[in-house]
């Protein structure tokens, strides 16, 4: 027997699903993840005993040990799931010669007007009640309907594209509406998310527009039913590029909050040094204060991991884990959460069955046993807790350079590779929109990085670049592969001699620098001639590769060859006791542009962020990289008062493998 949904019932899902102009409630929204009262420290959670059928093979007893484990060992938040097919479990009734005779909901008539099943919800807000018990927030993640390479989507939808079909989106804003309507009332809930990665939701044929208007439907949503929480972004792998889909800009516009997945088998350019060494550590608070500055919204690290033992032993698992924990803290990201908390190698149903790599990334096993990741977790929540209060609320750091992003082509390689290079240089970096200088955070020095086309830019942000130095600003250009600017002569100071698609291998160190020469890669060459610029660095031949020129109120500091992306790709740059000192270009040209910090180090290893007390003191917070113990030369503008974690003596730092210190300097 058919059952078809009622008159009565589709009149009112009109009513609940109509357009609104502002959100029901007019409240405040609050966002806990950026307001940086708390660092939260947590995972993504599916029960220890079900995975991803937790809410099918439900467990209540399960649910509420996992919850007080995770808690117990330093989880404070948790992303949540309530899986798609399982709370909207809509099937199509067909008639004869498959005549579309309506949904149903479990083979039945729907129960509420979003077709959402109600013994489900109750078994969400245990869940929920449990965390509330144990002081966990959560993250809650709404339409998940893709999760670890499989697809969740009710039956009645499989045929369809479910970010495009206007029968499914309908269907999913019933089920959005429908939800936080029935859950706002939760203390425990933290934030909304749109859901799982959901631009891994439907394939290529979806373009940057129709991406818009799903986040846009989904977000509205949300904000039609709640307005106090943020909307969580929850994607994966968003660009810079403003016409790719899923692009940072239309982030911005539409979220809340955004979230990295950094994973560094999955990001270009991470895997190609150890886990826990300063490329895979900093990655996480790399790529999202990436986001953060090309959206204008605050970005947390939503998903982190090691992808099973595969990636290295548990010791450098917890290794990264603790150096990522500290560097996310001292980067305002308000959040690190690891995938995830509990193994699933005992489960018998796909993706478990169909992907090897989805069976062992838990901060617990199976059994309990907790990991050497959750330890380092544990040990993290305890340090911050022994902080004093105003210490482990850290105020922002202090951001002495702006790296100027491209959104013309993907810019990761040159982003990241400005990140690694500033970090070991000595100082700080936040992101902007290479096209809108004119909104970029104010600096003593501005960063265009290496492209890799011809024209990474356009030549209104060329100009608008040089504008910065005119104003009084230094700003380093680094020459890409094949990239040309106009005007280079009066820009720099230098004339382009000639260039080919040569590459070549050079050596070279700058005159303040007699120590190890830089080494570089050029994939093409290009030969300049210094006319009013002063050579900082030539290679042996004595071709100028660092050159520094005055230009109007400022300077402008020139670097022949992509020391961004080119160091990126390299494995000799940012890790071992001896790394490639290509950071010594960062360093003069922060000297030049009169960078000045309290705390001034010698070791590339080990980096270091100054927040300002609002009663003048400074807090430092110092990470090593590195796998091995480091003693640190420092200079200090101040007087050293108290020192949590590592030694400090005779203007060395001693800092354990892979640990970190905070001080404060007054």
């Amino acid at each position: 027997m058919t059952r078809i949904l009622p008159a009565a019932i589709a009149a009112t899902v009109l009513v609940a699903t109509a357009a609104v102009a502002a959100p029901a409630d007019q409240s405040v929204l609050k966002n806990p993840l950026s307001s940086g009262e708390v660092f939260y420290t947590g995972c993504n959670y599916w029960a220890s005993n079900a995975g991803m059928y937790m809410w099918r093979r439900w467990d209540p007893k399960a649910v509420e040990k996992d919850i007080a484990e995770l808690s117990r060992n330093g989880v404070n938040i948790m992303r949540v799931f309530p899986l798609w097919p399982d709370f909207q479990p809509l099937t199509r009734m067909l008639g004869g010669g498959g005549t579309d005779r309506g949904l149903a909901q479990n083979d039945g008539p729907l129960h509420n007007p979003a077709g959402v099943d109600e013994e489900m919800m109750r078994r969400f807000r245990f869940m929920c009640d449990v965390s509330q018990k144990h002081d966990v927030k959560l993250v809650v993640g709404l339409i998940t309907g893709w999760m670890s390479g499989r697809l969740f989507v009710p039956p009645a939808f499989e045929a369809k594209n479910v970010l495009l079909d206007a029968e499914v989106m309908t269907w999913q804003t019933r089920f959005v509406r429908h939800f936080v309507r029935e859950m706002k009332d939760h203390p425990a809930i933290l934030g909304w998310d749109l859901g799982n990665e959901c631009n891994c939701m439907a394939g290529k044929d979806i373009g940057p527009y129709e991406s818009w208007m799903w986040l846009n439907t989904i977000a509205s949503a949300i904000r039609a039913e709640d307005a106090t929480r943020p909307v969580v972004s929850g994607m994966h792998g968003c660009s810079n590029v403003k016409s790719d889909r899923w692009n940072l800009s239309f982030q911005g516009e539409l979220m809340d909050e955004l979230t990295t997945h950094p994973y560094p088998l999955f990001t270009p350019y991470c895997a190609k040094d150890p886990f826990n060494t300063m490329r895979s550590e900093t990655h996480p608070a790399a790529e999202s204060l990436l986001y953060w500055g090309l959206s204008g919204k605050h970005c947390f690290v939503e998903e982190a991991g090691d992808l099973g033992r595969c990636t290295g032993s548990p010791e450098r698992s917890a290794a990264n884990a603790r150096c990522a924990m500290f560097t996310s803290w001292a980067n305002g990201l308000g959040a690190y959460v690891w995938w995830c908390g509990f193994d699933q190698q005992h489960l018998d149903f796909p993706p478990y069955t169909w992907n090897a790599v989805e069976r062992e990334l838990g901060l617990f096993t199976r059994d309990y046993e907790p990991k050497p990741v959750l330890r380092a977790m544990g040990a993290f929540r305890k340090f911050l807790a022994d902080l004093p209060p105003e210490i482990a609320k850290l105020p922002p750091r202090q951001v002495d350079a702006v790296v100027l992003v491209s959104d013309r082509e993907r810019a990761w390689a040159s982003a990241f590779g400005a990140y690694l290079l500033a970090r070991q240089a000595g100082f700080d970096v936040a992101y902007a929109d290479a096209e809108r200088p004119e909104a970029a955070p104010k600096a003593k020095l501005y960063i265009l990085p290496s492209g890799d086309g011809v024209d990474p830019y356009s030549y209104e942000a060329w100009l608008g670049a040089l504008a910065k130095a005119d104003e009084g600003a230094t700003l380093l250009v680094s020459k890409g592969n094949n990239t040309r600017y106009s005007g280079l002569l009066d820009a720099t100071g230098n004339e382009v001699d000639y260039f080919c698609q040569q590459a070549r291998g050079v050596k070279f160190k700058l005159k303040d620098h007699p120590g190890r020469p830089i080494d570089a890669w050029c994939n093409t060459t290009t030969v300049v001639t210094p006319k009013r610029s002063e050579v900082l660095g030539a290679d042996a031949e004595g071709r100028a590769m660092v050159t520094t020129c005055r230009r109007g109120k400022g300077n402008v500091v020139y670097c022949n060859f992509a020391i961004e992306s080119d160091s990126l790709a390299r494995s000799d740059c940012f890790y071992g006791a001896n790394p490639n000192p290509r950071y010594l270009v960062y360093r003069k040209a922060a000297e030049i542009a009169g960078i000045s910090r309290k705390v001034v180090k010698e070791s590339p290893n080990v980096g270091f962020t100054e927040h300002r007390l609002a009663d003048g003191r400074t807090v430092v917070v110092a990470v090593n990289y590195d796998p091995a113990p480091v003693a640190c030369p420092v200079k200090f503008s101040g007087t050293v008062e108290r020192i949590w974690n590592g030694e400090l003596k005779d203007g060395v730092l001693k800092l354990a493998a892979n640990d970190a210190a905070v001080f404060v300097v007054r």
